[in-house]
């Protein structure tokens, strides 16, 4: 009775709902719909003119009012900082708006804050004494209110931007067609916002972009093609009308008009880039003449940037015009005038019309080598390296006259018929009446800086230290081999990651990890002979590009190779160093199409074949991209979870198998996400391992067990063991031992009651450092269990050598029996193995009465898993070992 009681005080008070109103039996009749579907169609009409957005939310409430009888209705907006302002109440009168100020998104909010913060309808009723003393709850007793309804605004399908909010008078749900007008009112007011939202960007961009093109000096355009592939402007800046005299509105409405203003050179020219299949995606760049439409002769610089449809068809060509008119005739006076004519260190020399040498400066001559007697009144053909020169020469001399002007790289001929390369600029002068005159050439030596490009261009893209190609030229080759890679041709990506290379770094220092980085890039290709290249690309990252690859078949065999390579012990100050390497592989064209996919993929699967237990390969598959993108989300938070007391410890009860009594418990690390909530260990543990957290996390793990370890006692608890997991990183941290003892001493605890947990793995890779850590911390009186046996390794040796009291049967030889008899055999095997060594042996995943009474009839000594009790909190615990305890007395008293 006092429950009920309760419960009838709880709801006179406040009643809350989120969803999904209660629905009543009266349902919407046809008029009622029909009298709905007009308000729908009337204001999404004028959303669709571009209404402004206040008057249609402010006719939208105001006819919810009228369909809804004593209500108000207001719409909110909601901001990314979570707070909240009012966009339209028609009814709430002005001095009232005051109570809908500093309103937030949040879980205790009023229902139009919590609407938006649960992504879901909110529905209240309150009687007027008993209202919540919250900032937003005092509009209800200004408006003599006692029901609020509130409906989400959504911008996107995940993403919410405000409520629709309806607050009544009377008390009570809403009816199905209260419920349906609320629903769509609020549909509506969310297509508006958006609309609204979206014309606003639109009309900034338009801005922006106009903006930025009038800043721009000379003219904007962009050519396309029509169906039949002729050319047209699909925009043309005003800057076109002080440089051709053409509006701007007239070239885009008649191609011609601007075109055949242009010099036939410059339609020559253009036309070529169109043609030049090599040029796609490059900038073209052009100097051309063009006659404007008073007559006047100018020369314009083009830049244009193609687009190109997918069939290589060229779609648009993005061009900037420069009037570089001015400059060009100032160009041409100074070289004649020959102010810096004596002085510079580039070589120039005069030529007349018939292009005899007129005058030659000293530059010229201590380039060459010839005297400038010697020169003068000969051809410039003296310079020149052969039949092939010649002919080159005889193509720049027709340049010069058809467009006056001509740049490039050449080779010339010293006098003593050493051949050099050289920079030449040869410009045509014209007289007042149109004539040539003179040529006037400049030409700089570029043998040094050819030399000193050479040098820079190979220091650029090679390793200084192991002298392999970087990461820039193993990206630039491998887009070179997939641009030459035929249809059916493959190309294998494989990135190397060397494990406990910063181990290595910080125990023997810098300068002998460089020895190791050197030693490996050496043993890695000599191993890979002719079948790949090799390339060092970050500090113990290598790739390896195999092109061609017939099949992955042929990049896991190379992948083995250079792991079984990698396996063999280096030399550093006489130590043998284990460096194993964990590779990823990525395919051309089942992975990526270009190379920073192809190289994004592989390094994707390289933290994969780490995750499986390092010294792998792996092979991308598209869920690893997933599982790293999870891994890039959640990282941030990982990072802060330990300081923000966002880890929690829950236990799993390990019974006798025989008894039934609770023999230990197993202590397991889950994280309470803020957002996510509650994660298993699984999905961030190994970016935990990754990130070098794990020693700060599992030393965390050990404390709250201990001192919940000593609440037990102190609370009268039956002794038990309390089981924790121990990982590699632990295990080769030093002083694992003397901090484990300051636990036990700083919670009062006995060694007997701590149970470590390992993998066999650890042991198995790092023997030496591990072995030692073991037989400390079973000297002090810790248990040591061997975890997940009957998986990985195995090894009877390893397990003989272990110091260990316990070896646990891996869930997932469990799982299947009594349907797979191998399984059963395993299990079968297992225990024998562990009594024979005198081990307690406990089975994981027991899920079943058939796992119970199956390990119970093998001699299996205690059990763990759903079947016995889920990991729970240690409160949830306690209550499960009061009630273990209470059932086996029951049993024991009335057993016979």
């Amino acid at each position: 009775m006092e429950a009920v009681s309760d419960l009838s005080s709880e709801k006179k008070s406040l009643v809350s709902v989120t969803g999904q109103p209660p629905v009543s039996n009266e349902q919407p009749g046809t008029q009622d719909l029909n009298r709905l579907l007009q308000l729908q169609r009337d204001l999404l009409s004028r959303i669709a003119l571009l209404e402004p957005l206040e008057t249609i939310l402010h006719s939208l409430c105001s006819e919810v009012e009228k369909l809804i009888p004593e209500s108000h209705v207001f719409v909110m907006k909601s901001h990314a900082d979570q707070s909240m302002t009012l966009l339209c109440a028609p009814t709430i009168k002005p001095q009232y708006h005051i109570h809908l100020r500093n309103q937030r998104v949040d879980p205790n909010a009023p229902p139009w804050g919590r609407a938006v913060f649960v992504k879901a309808p909110e529905f209240e009723s309150h009687t007027s004494s008993n209202r919540p003393q919250k900032a937003g709850y005092s509009l209800f007793e200004r408006l003599k209110a006692q029901s609020c309804w509130s409906y989400p605004l959504y911008e996107s399908a995940d993403q919410v931007s405000g409520s629709f909010t309806i607050l009544r008078t009377p008390l009570g749900f809403p009816s199905p067609l209260e419920a349906r007008i609320h629903e769509s009112a609020a549909h509506i007011a969310s297509i508006a916002l958006s609309k609204h939202q979206h014309t606003q960007f639109l009309q900034a961009s338009e801005r922006r972009f106009s903006n930025i093109v009038s800043s721009i000096p000379g003219v904007v355009m962009q050519t396309e093609f029509d169906e039949e592939r002729r050319p047209y402007f699909s925009y043309v800046s005003d800057g076109i009308k002080p440089l051709f005299g053409i509006s701007a509105q007239d070239a885009m409405n008649q191609f011609d008009l601007v075109w055949d203003h242009l010099h036939h050179d410059a339609q020559s020219t253009l036309r070529a880039y169109r043609r030049a299949t090599h040029a796609k995606n490059k900038l073209w760049t052009a100097e051309c003449r063009l006659t404007d439409v008073q007559g006047n002769q100018k020369w314009i610089y083009i830049a244009s940037t193609p687009e190109w449809g997918e069939n290589r068809s060229l779609i648009k060509i993005n061009s900037i015009l420069l009037d570089v008119t001015q400059e060009k005739e100032t160009q041409a006076q100074l070289e004649l005038a020959g102010i810096a004519f004596a002085s510079t260190s580039e070589g120039i020399m005069v030529t007349d019309n018939k292009n005899r040498i007129v005058n030659i400066n000293r530059a010229y001559c201590e380039m060459t080598g010839f005297k400038a007697h010697d020169l003068l009144g000969r051809s410039p053909s003296v310079f020149s390296t052969g039949a092939c020169d010649r002919r080159k020469f005889n193509t720049i001399f027709e340049t010069l006259l058809s467009d006056g002007y001509w740049q490039g790289e050449v080779w010339g001929r010293r006098r003593t018929g050493e051949h050099y390369p050289q920079w030449l600029n040869i410009t045509v002068v014209y007289n007042e009446h149109g004539v040539i005159t003179h040529f006037v050439s400049v030409a700089a030596d570029l043998s040094n800086v050819k030399e000193s490009e050479a040098r820079l261009r190979y220091m650029s893209q090679h390793d200084t230290l192991t002298d392999l190609p970087n990461r820039d030229l193993f990206k630039k080759l491998l887009d070179h081999a997939i641009n030459e890679a035929g249809n059916s041709q493959r190309i294998a990506v494989l990135m190397i990651d060397l494990d406990r290379f910063k181990y290595i770094n910080d125990t023997f220092g810098h300068q002998e990890g460089d020895q190791l980085l050197i030693q490996v890039s050496r043993r890695v290709r000599k191993a890979l002979g002719d079948k790949g290249l090799l390339a060092r690309v970050g500090g113990d990252e290598f790739t390896i590009m195999i092109s061609p690859c017939s099949h992955q078949g042929e990049a896991e065999r190379i992948a083995s190779k250079v792991i079984s390579t990698l396996e063999q012990p280096f030399r550093l100050k006489d130590h043998q160093i284990y460096a194993n390497a964990s590779i990823g592989m990525a395919l051309y064209p089942d992975h990526g199409f270009d190379s920073t996919t192809l190289i994004k993929n592989a390094d994707t699967a390289v933290h994969k074949a780490k995750e499986s237990g390092r010294n792998k390969y792996a092979c991308y598959r598209k869920e690893h991209s997933q599982f790293f993108e999870q891994w890039m989300r959640l990282e941030p938070d990982l990072r802060q979870a330990l300081s923000q007391d966002q880890f929690r410890v829950f236990y799993q009860p390990q019974i006798d198998a025989m008894t039934g009594q609770l023999s230990g418990v197993e202590a397991l690390l889950r994280w309470e996400h803020p957002t996510q909530g509650l994660m298993s260990p699984g999905e961030f543990l190994p970016i935990i391992e990754e990130l070098g957290l794990m020693v700060k996390v599992g030393s965390w793990v050990i404390e709250q067990a201990c001192a919940q370890a000593a609440k037990w006692r102190k609370a009268g608890f039956p002794y038990f063991k309390v089981a924790v997991n121990i990982a590699g990183q632990q295990i080769l941290t030093k002083g694992l031992v003397d901090w484990v003892s300051q636990m036990l001493t700083k919670y009062d605890i006995s060694p007997a009651q701590l149970e470590l947990e390992i993998v066999e793995n650890i042991v198995v890779k790092h023997a030496d450092e591990v072995t030692p850590v073991l037989n400390a911390l079973k000297d002090m009186g810790i248990s040591l269990a061997l975890d997940d046996f009957g998986t990985g390794y195995s090894s009877l040796s390893y397990l003989k050598m272990l110091p260990i009291q316990k070896v646990k049967i891996d869930q997932s030889l469990v799982r299947d029996i009594p349907t797979d008899s191998n399984d059963e055999a395993i299990a079968r095997a297992v225990i024998a193995l562990g009594h024979s060594l005198n081990l307690c042996v406990c089975a994981e995943g027991v899920e079943s009465k058939e796992h119970q009474i199956f390990l119970r009839r093998e001699g299996c000594d205690q059990l763990q898993g759903y079947l016995i009790s889920r990991p729970v909190p240690a409160e949830a615990l306690n209550s499960w070992m009061l009630q273990q305890a209470h059932l086996l007395n029951n049993n024991v008293g009335s057993s016979p």
